[in-house]
C-alpha cells in the first residue's frame, strides 16, 4: 500500500556550499563550517528554550540528490553497499539528518556550525540533541568499522544525475 505524504519546509538552510561535490561528509568533518537556518515566521515560538542546547538535529530534504539507487558506493568506501546501510543521498525518500552546533538563536534565525548540507536546503524539522538519548559510544558500525575515515569532502557521485 502506498501513502502519499506531503511535507512543507519550515525554513531553509544557508551554507557556503553551492553543490554536493565539495561539501563536507557529515558534520564531524565540517568543523567550523558556518551556516544559518531561517525559519518561517509562524514557527518562531517553537524555538523557545532551544538556546540551551549545544547541538541540534536538523532534518532536511536532500533537494539536489541523485535519483534513488538501492546499491551505492558511499563516499567513505570503494565498495558497493545497500543504500540503507549508508548515508548516501540517493535514497527513495531523500531525507538528511545532521547534528550541528547551535551558536545562537536570534528571532527566526539560528546560527549554526559544522554544516554539511548545501545552500538552500529545505528544512523539515529541528530536534534537540540529547547525549543521554543520542549517543551510544562503542556501537558497531558495520562496514564503516572496516574503512579508513580520512575522506572529508563529497565528490560528484550523487550529483543528481548530472554526470
Amino acid at each position: 500500500m502506498s501513502t502519499l505524504l506531503q511535507l512543507e519546509p519550515i525554513g531553509y538552510i544557508k551554507t557556503p556550499f553551492l553543490e554536493p561535490a565539495g561539501t563536507p561528509i557529515q558534520p564531524s568533518r565540517a568543523r567550523g563550517a558556518r551556516g544559518t537556518v531561517r525559519l518561517e515566521p509562524q514557527y518562531v515560538e517553537g524555538l523557545r528554550d532551544l538556546d540551551g542546547f549545544e547541538r541540534i538535529w536538523l532534518i532536511y530534504w536532500l533537494h539536489k540528490a541523485a535519483p534513488p539507487r538501492m546499491l551505492v558506493t558511499p563516499f567513505l568506501d570503494t565498495r558497493e553497499h545497500g543504500v540503507f546501510a549508508t548515508r548516501a543521498p540517493a535514497r527513495p525518500s531523500p531525507i538528511g539528518l545532521s547534528a550541528v552546533r547551535l551558536v545562537a538563536v536570534q528571532g527566526n534565525v539560528l546560527e549554526v556550525e559544522d554544516v554539511d548540507m548545501i545552500d538552500g536546503t529545505p528544512l523539515l524539522d529541528i530536534k534537540p540533541y540529547a547525549p543521554e538519548f543520542d549517543c551510544y559510544p562503542g556501537s558497531a558500525a558495520g562496514w564503516l568499522d572496516e574503512v579508513s575515515a580520512g575522506r572529508r569532502l563529497a565528490d560528484d557521485r550523487f550529483d543528481g544525475g548530472r554526470r
